[in-house]
């Protein structure tokens, strides 16, 4: 790859050019949304009682390249100078400097309010907390972008088509009641783990640390009632081994292998540079492998008498130590699941029967069909569920699955293992829960045994969201950020 210099201006260009190309089309090297009020960037959110608008050091996020949380209420201004300058029949910039400054200490005084609407004092050692938290108004689904293995395999399911086509189905096929249980189970415990689900989690960071803490609040406005406190965790793309792949149009693409440095210097390049763009590349195999790495947690919840019952790529998090699954609706053996996303669960969450290890296990085939890219299909049944009260709906469920892997177009490296991979993904689908593997120990054997006699080849390329691509300059220099706007 070419040497890079940087320009006192902060821009990265080839060092073969001699001099930077893009001072002399660029006005502002700090690229930064319209609607972006910059202030400060500090290291202690303590800076939020004092500033309207602050940038808050967030965390590393997966590329390993620092990541701002920004908080930005402009939108809050209630335009007094444009309602005065047309009630007194006058341009804004006209206005009378005693009137200007005085709507800029209403507005001051408007915008400090509504931040400490978000500053709490919170006392509970139940949970480790005490001090002032900022909580944002926003979730942190929404704030957080999608998790890496999302990015990777994409959000949808194998079974999207399917159950997309069901009677009455949004969207987003994802349920946080099971329609057929509200209607058969009317306990309290249900409905207490109906409520869990539906727990709304929220991001808070410490005006004293600058901490992250993700609160489950099933009502925002009464925060008292914190169900739960987790520590925010950073996910880290390095134990992928990505290759990174710049793209330019017109140009041949470059691609090299995953270097901390020389992928901050491109980034750092290509966020001034609106003719290039980054994507990153893993291995099937390697996907597979880290896959590998979650399974001893599954098994260990499976031995505490649970079922994860939600696992997706979603509910995965990439850590330096392998794959976590995070957000289980944590069922236990022999119960009816309270909850379940419509395209990413077997058929005995849907049908209201008891859940067990084989009901992870399911979850686990439709990830690896996305893995191993290959499609599921086979004979239907319709099924009609209630859905509360005197209502009913069809729910269509795939009664006997099949595998296809095309042979010409295969991501297995020996043609042979075709029929080795179709068998042990259709056995993780089985409609009937006790055809399936029966606990994690046996699946991982052959799983582990398939990897290795007939291991996955190419790979899967994506374009990284980590939030808001941008420079931002710090100790006089510039460089690139990713930036989660939470207003």
């Amino acid at each position: 790859m070419a040497r890079l210099k940087m320009c006192p201006n902060g821009h990265y260009y080839s060092e073969s050019l001699g001099c930077c190309p893009y001072c002399q089309n660029v006005n502002s090297v700090e690229k930064i949304n319209d609607n972006t009020i910059w202030s400060s960037i500090t290291k202690n959110a303590n800076d939020l009682y004092l500033s309207t608008n602050v940038i808050l050091d967030f965390d590393l996020a997966p590329d390993g390249i620092k990541r701002y949380v920004e908080i930005n209420r402009k939108q809050s201004n209630l335009y007094l100078k444009k309602d005065l300058s047309w009630i007194l029949g006058c341009k804004e910039d006209e206005l009378p400097n005693n009137i200007d400054q005085r709507i800029i200490d209403i507005d001051a005084s408007i915008n400090e309010e509504l931040l400490k609407k978000n500053i709490f004092t919170i006392t509970n050692p139940n949970l480790l907390l005490d001090g002032d938290y900022y909580i944002s108004e926003k979730q942190i689904s929404s704030i957080v972008p999608e998790t890496l293995l999302t990015q990777i395999l994409g959000s949808g399911s194998k079974l999207d088509l399917l159950y997309n086509n069901n009677e009455g189905q949004g969207e987003s096929d994802i349920m946080s009641n099971t329609a057929a249980s509200c209607a058969s189970y009317g306990s309290e415990g249900f409905q207490n783990a109906r409520k869990d689900i539906e727990s709304k989690k929220y991001l808070s960071i410490s005006l004293n640390d600058n901490s992250k803490k993700v609160l489950c609040l099933t009502d925002k406005d009464n925060w008292i009632n914190i169900k739960t406190a987790l520590d925010y965790l950073s996910e880290d793309i390095s134990m992928l081994r990505p290759q990174v792949v710049i793209k330019e149009y017109d140009q041949q693409d470059v691609v090299f292998d995953w270097q901390v440095e020389t992928y901050a210097e491109s980034l750092s390049r290509i966020a001034n540079n609106p003719r290039q763009s980054l994507f990153l590349r893993v291995s099937r195999q390697r996907v597979a492998q880290m896959i590998s790495t979650m399974l001893e947690k599954l098994s260990k919840l499976h031995k505490n008498g649970m079922v994860h019952c939600d696992l997706k790529p979603q509910n995965v998090l990439c850590l330096a130590g392998g794959l976590m699954p995070i957000d289980g609706i944590n069922v236990k053996k022999g119960e009816v699941s309270a909850g379940m996303t419509m395209s990413y669960c077997a058929p005995e969450q849907i049908l209201t029967l008891p859940v067990s290890p084989a009901t992870d296990i399911y979850n686990l085939g439709i990830m690896l069909l996305s893995v191993v890219d290959c499609i599921v299909y086979g004979k239907t049944s319709t099924y009609v569920i209630p859905t509360g009260g005197s209502n009913v709906k069809q729910v269509k469920l795939l009664s006997e699955p099949m595998v296809y892997i095309d042979y010409e177009s295969s991501n297995i490296e020996n043609s042979e293992g075709i029929v080795y991979w179709k068998s042990f993904l259709e056995r993780c689908l089985a409609f009937e829960a006790r055809n399936r593997f029966q606990n994690i120990e046996s699946f991982m054997s052959e799983y582990n045994h398939l990897l290795n006699i007939y291991p996955l080849k190419n790979y899967i390329e994506f374009k990284p969201n980590f939030g808001q691509l941008s420079l931002v300059k710090r100790d006089g220099q510039f460089e690139a950020g990713w930036f989660i706007n939470a207003e």
